[in-house]
């Protein structure tokens, strides 16, 4: 059966990326000694781990954004979650899970679970969860993802069922990928304002402070049901600029920090540093959602063409990532080969012509955020060069973190901006999410596209849905949906002092950290 081939070619490849990734990058070993390792800084202290941005709220199924979700995981459990390495599925809330037919999912649920409150974890919490998603009124950014889910039915204290509207294959997907758990009792007590500043989960870590734009202060939770953590105290600093954060690296402020500037790899000792290939894709958007020239396929074509991203790999990010060409990387389950638009500034140009304008007379604008991703702004200002090149012209808009996300939220970017996804090992968590009208990340529509998307993801035959996103894939890269650019290559800054595996999926569970 494709699945189980599928199953099977997924985790060779990811088995393949693991094995050629060393647990540390071979790198020149001139530089500076850092205190962690020449004054024997106290290894048993607070581990204060140095992130790009802060959450947008500590309330769980609300924002859906990486930084949010990879600080709050630590504070809440989730019922399914993925294995670090061969992304499975495996149970953490949930002990078991079934089908029932195409529109039931039965979950039976681990008994004995308490939350940091003292209440007990059960049915009620799930539904209580999932119906705050579902809730319109709640506006939470999943509710898209979530739209055929129409009831969660409490069977016992400790079994539930999910009915859907329409046949629903990728639940697991949703349930691992999006769902955490929370405590209905507190929320409902203290109001989703104060839930949202104050959470209360089943987690590994509790709520200590939360000083936003600053840190997230979290302890050990003594009776968390998969034993205490090894590590009491945790502290995600916020440090936006790379530079910084390197900077807090080199002194010993920090431990741990993701995104090492590429080119500055040298100035790290080689045992400090942890590269793996992420199930993350990085694109610059062609947004057709906006009014302006991007609506024409023929000037997104000749984008394509007259960007040259495989130099922008080589010369900006220093060959650290993987091109990619349609809108999925090798990683993904779902991933069909797609054809590359050659870098061919002279065809751009006449294709712009075809559209009726002249490259003189385009004015495009380029969001970008700054610190988020692997040289984010850098690969805006070149993406812009190489525009310029051509006769358009382009003015680059660097955001901050949360803004740059509220602007393509609320469709208050421009023309064109760059943008992440991930980590993603299914199509449907990408392709929905990022080309139907409704998703809050979308940046581009075509009726009969959404169409194929709903008929694809509501197919339980693995042949056809397998065969319906490889179509779907095809399509995109016609339309010049996008400019696909790279798979992103994590680099970890990591301490001696800290026991740190990166993960393909990004997630920085502390519970899986200890001291050495």
């Amino acid at each position: 059966m494709r699945n189980n081939k599928l199953l099977i070619t997924f985790l060779l490849i990811i088995t393949m990326l693991l094995a050629a990734c060393t647990e540390s990058t071979n790198v020149d070993g001139n530089s500076s000694s850092s205190p962690d390792s020449s004054s024997g800084a106290n290894s048993q202290g607070p581990l204060v781990i140095g992130f790009e941005a802060d959450a947008t709220t500590l309330l769980a199924n609300h924002d859906v954004n990486y930084t949010t979700d990879t600080l709050i995981r630590n504070i809440y459990d989730p019922l399914i979650d993925r294995d670090s390495q061969t992304a499975e599925f495996v149970p953490v809330l949930a002990e078991e899970w079934k089908n029932i037919d195409e529109k039931t999912w039965y979950l039976k649920l681990k008994e004995g679970i308490k939350f940091h409150n003292g209440a007990d974890f059960n049915a009620n919490a799930v539904k209580f969860s999932i119906d705050y998603i579902l809730d319109e009124s709640n506006g939470s950014f999943y509710r898209s993802r979530w739209a055929n889910v129409e009831e969660v039915v409490v069977l016992s204290d400790y079994e539930v069922e999910i009915h859907t509207s329409v046949p629903f294959p990728s639940l697991i997907q949703r349930i691992a990928e999006d769902l955490l758990i929370m405590e209905p009792s507190y929320v409902e007590k203290v109001g989703i304002e104060k839930a949202s500043s104050e959470p209360v989960g089943t987690g590994a870590y509790t709520f200590v402070e939360w000083s936003r734009d600053n840190h997230l202060k979290l302890k050990a939770f003594e009776d968390y049901w998969q034993g205490k953590p090894e590590i009491e105290e945790v502290e995600f600093r916020i440090i936006p600029e790379f530079s910084a954060r390197m900077s807090a690296f080199m002194s010993g402020e920090i431990y741990l920090f993701k995104n090492i500037p590429v080119d500055s790899v040298k100035q790290f000792e080689s045992n400090e540093v942890k590269q793996i290939s992420s199930s993350r894709i990085n694109y610059l958007a062609l947004s057709n959602l906006v009014d302006g020239p991007l609506k024409d396929v023929k000037v997104r074509q000749a984008i394509n063409h007259a960007i040259n991203a495989n130099e922008l790999l080589e010369t900006v990010l220093s060959g650290y990532g993987s091109r990619i060409t349609g809108p999925l990387s090798q990683l993904n389950a779902d991933y069909a080969e797609t054809k590359e638009y050659d870098y061919d500034p002279d065809l751009a140009v006449k294709l712009i012509e075809k559209a009726g304008y002249s490259p003189e007379e385009l004015t495009l604008t380029l969001d970008t955020p700054s610190g988020r991703y692997p040289m984010d702004s850098h690969i805006a200002q070149a993406i812009a060069s190489q525009l310029q090149s051509i006769g358009i012209n382009v003015e680059v808009r660097v955001n901050e973190w949360g803004q740059h996300l509220e602007k393509i939220q609320k469709r208050e970017t421009g023309d064109m901006y760059i943008l992440g996804w991930g980590p993603a090992f299914d199509a449907q968590s990408t392709i929905e999410n990022l080309f139907t009208l409704e998703a809050p990340y979308s940046s581009f529509y075509q009726e009969d596209i959404e169409k194929k998307i709903k008929e694809t993801n509501q197919s339980f035959d693995q042949e056809a849905r397998y065969a319906g996103y490889a179509e779907l894939q095809q399509q995109l890269v016609e339309q010049a949906a996008w400019v696909p650019l790279w798979q992103q290559a994590d680099l970890y800054a990591v301490k001696s002092s800290l026991n740190f595996s990166p993960r393909v999926d990004e997630k920085m569970n502390v519970f899986e950290m200890s001291w050495n």
